[in-house]
């Protein structure tokens, strides 16, 4: 293609390449106007070669960005350009290829727009998408939202074609293979965490909102009904113009009807559960300090928690709503102000502010310790106990863990009686809140493992939670105890495996996520139980808080807080626990009572299956253990029998990992499970 003075345009699939950037130096392009960001930094706009003048070769991207302050061309627009092409890191390139210097002819407007480029979404590998550079790309299933924290200050939103990414240490053990083993020192499978997260990388990518404004007003991409976009939330037929900056891959979106629309759904009331004798819940309540509680509004800025009156008075409003919605019978609370039990304290605020909520009487606080703080704690927060009287009483005193130099926050716990039935129950209930992985030196410095700092600090924790359990919950009157809480430790960390050598059962799958961190989706709050009561809880999650945007947080949202839900309450999802001591009988559930093969494939959850038992095993036996403890079930019967009847079987058990072991005539076969 020549212009006037018989300079020949070169195809921009050329500049750029099958390599890693694209080949510097002069240059004359003739293309098409494909997007315009005035808004930008640097500001510009995109051009994608036609197909007919295209080099033919998909390894190499057929557009560039052109770098020009306020830009004057339009979508459509047929250009021929002159300028120094880079990609390189300093500015304005910032690793992306660039047009620069550019001295611009708009030869025709009006021109059709080259075509978009599918990608599959199974086959997108950030690492491969340089081939995609500045082109129309559309993907061909839906997309996923993995984090929001940018987008009320950035306009982002941080997507996933392949869906959530969950922080390895959920799925991957790093010291055992096969995962949910009792190790707890050591790295032997870092290899595997290290990969999945580089996995977690590949298949992520950014969708900006064409702007470098901070805080863009309106925020972009909320669901007009509810004002939120969650973690988790969908978006169908994602098209937009493949960019580059701040080190990842990002779409640039597209103007009018072409623009991102994004599915948002929230859950519409906590879990429901089949027939029960209790409800527990835990609760992390995010900073709830009451000032100095003389209710004149003196005492803030506190020293976590609230820093104005008028913010604590939404922080209440939101944690109340949520914890009335629960209308748990106990509830195990975390970060709540270690300022005694007084009058004036915290913990009597909440529970003031309940019983107005909920009628008087409602709920009442274990009284864990003298009028100024809990015993044995070295920290601004504790952890705390309320309870509905007419549903428990108390067995006993109050137990706090006195082990010493172990805990921040020690562990509380309460054995209580039921009150609703003739016959009444026992059960020990503890509230924890270890370590967080923040910080830490020395042995408790960060690992690199996937664990983040203080493991070491955790994994003692543990080991003293195993010991109070043993020899101080269990002697006095429990048998059967639920420890429930903030772990600050995923599903598979060291902290999990010294409860699981110990013959503790996290009751919960590692796909009930709690805590969303930099993206990645994980569970540091666990509903951890005695083996005697599986079959005898269901845990679930109620998602309010960690799929929600930090941006509607009371101290992030001011006078714009939404006090009428509980979402965003928290930074951290409610556990709630049903108990039935008669035996779980979940009707409700019964549809989601699915088995998958443990761990997954990297495709996506497989649900287990006996269809390729061979026929000449003839009668199995099957056998469906707990991966550290007691067989719970046994059958016997045909590959199609038992396939047909295994999950209403197992209907009962709580969620989280298994064994199952199948054996047969000249056959046997043992695999791990994860119910959900």
């Amino acid at each position: 293609m020549l212009s006037a003075g018989g300079i020949s345009a070169t195809p921009i699939g050329t500049i750029q390449g099958s390599g890693a950037a694209a080949r510097p130096g002069t240059y004359t392009i003739e293309a098409v106007v494909t997007g315009v960001y005035a808004n930008l930094s640097p500001a510009g706009f995109y051009v994608q070669d036609e197909a007919a003048t295209a080099d033919g070769d998909p390894a190499t991207a057929d557009a560039l960005f052109v770098v020009v302050p306020n830009p004057t061309v339009s979508i459509g627009d047929r250009v021929r350009i002159t300028g120094v092409v880079r990609e390189d890191a300093a500015a304005p390139s910032f690793n992306q290829a660039v047009l620069t210097v550019p001295a611009i002819t708009v030869v025709s407007s009006g021109s059709e727009l080259p075509a978009f480029v599918t990608i599959s979404n199974a086959a997108f590998s950030a690492a491969t998408a340089e081939r995609y550079e500045g082109m129309r790309v559309q993907f061909s299933a839906p997309v996923t939202v993995t984090d929001n924290f940018s987008l009320k200050q950035r306009g982002e939103l941080v997507l996933s074609a392949q869906g959530l990414t969950y922080q390895p240490t959920q799925f991957i053990d790093p010291n055992d293979e096969p995962a949910t083993g009792t190790s707890s020192t050591g790295t032997r499978n870092l290899a595997a965490v290290q990969a999945y997260q580089t996995a977690n990388d590949n298949k992520s990518l950014v969708l900006d909102d064409g702007s470098s404004a901070a805080n863009p007003k309106p925020t972009p991409y909320l669901d007009p009904a509810s004002g939120t976009v969650r973690v988790g939330s969908t978006l169908s037929g994602l098209r937009g113009i493949m960019g580059y900056g701040y080190g990842k891959w990002r779409i640039q979106p597209l103007p009018g009807a072409g623009a991102p629309v994004i599915k948002t759904e929230r859950p519409k009331a906590p879990p429901a559960f089949g027939p029960l004798d209790l409800k527990l819940a835990s609760f992390n309540v995010l900073n709830y300090f009451n000032g100095d509680g003389d209710g004149e509004g003196g005492g803030f800025p506190t020293a976590r928690g609230a820093k104005t009156p008028e913010d604590f008075a939404r922080q209440r409003r939101k944690i109340i709503l949520a914890l009335s919605q629960m209308n748990a019978d106990v509830v195990g609370l975390t970060e709540i102000e270690n300022d005694g039990n007084g009058s004036a304290s915290a913990i009597q605020d909440l529970v003031n502010g309940l019983n107005e909520a909920m009628g008087a009487g409602t709920y009442i606080f274990v009284n864990d310790g003298d009028a100024n703080q809990q015993p044995n704690n070295t920290d601004l927060i504790h952890c705390a106990i309320i309870y509905k009287p007419k549903a428990v009483a108390p067995l006993g005193p109050p137990l706090v863990a006195t082990v010493q130099g172990v805990f921040e926050r020690p562990p509380l716990a309460q054995v209580f009686v039921t009150q609703r039935k003739e016959r009444p129950d026992t059960l020990g209930f503890i509230v924890n809140h270890f370590k967080s992985k923040g910080s830490g030196s020395g042995t408790n410095a960060d690992q690199n493992d996937g664990q983040g700092g203080s493991n070491d600090r955790r994994r003692a924790q543990a080991r003293a939670l195993v010991q109070f359990i043993n020899q101080t919950v269990i002697p006095a009157g429990a048998a059967r105890v639920v420890s429930a809480g903030d772990y600050n430790a995923n599903y598979e960390e060291d902290p999990m495996d010294i409860m699981r050598a110990a013959g503790l059962v996290p009751a919960t799958p590692p796909t009930s996520a709690s805590y969303v961190f930099k993206g990645l989706t994980g569970s540091l709050d666990h509903a951890v139980i005695t083996n005697n009561l599986v079959g005898f809880v269901d845990v679930q999650k109620w998602h309010i808080n960690s799929a929600e945007p930090n941006a509607l947080e009371y101290d992030v949202a001011g006078d714009a807080t939404d006090i009428t839900t509980p979402f965003r309450s928290s930074d951290h999802d409610p556990v709630l626990i049903g108990v039935n001591f008669a035996g779980i009988r979940n009707s409700l559930y019964r549809p989601k009572n699915r088995l998958f093969v443990y761990p997954g494939p990297a495709a996506g959850p497989e649900a287990f299956s006996l269809a390729g038992v061979p026929a000449r095993a003839g009668a199995l036996t099957l056998n469906f253990s707990l991966p550290q403890g007691p067989r719970m079930l046994s059958l016997h019967g045909t590959p199609a029998l038992l396939e047909g009847q295994l999950n209403n079987y197992t209907a009962h058990l709580a969620p989280g990992i298994y064994v199952l072991t199948v054996r047969g005539a000249g056959f046997s076969q043992t695999q791990r499970v994860m119910k959900e």
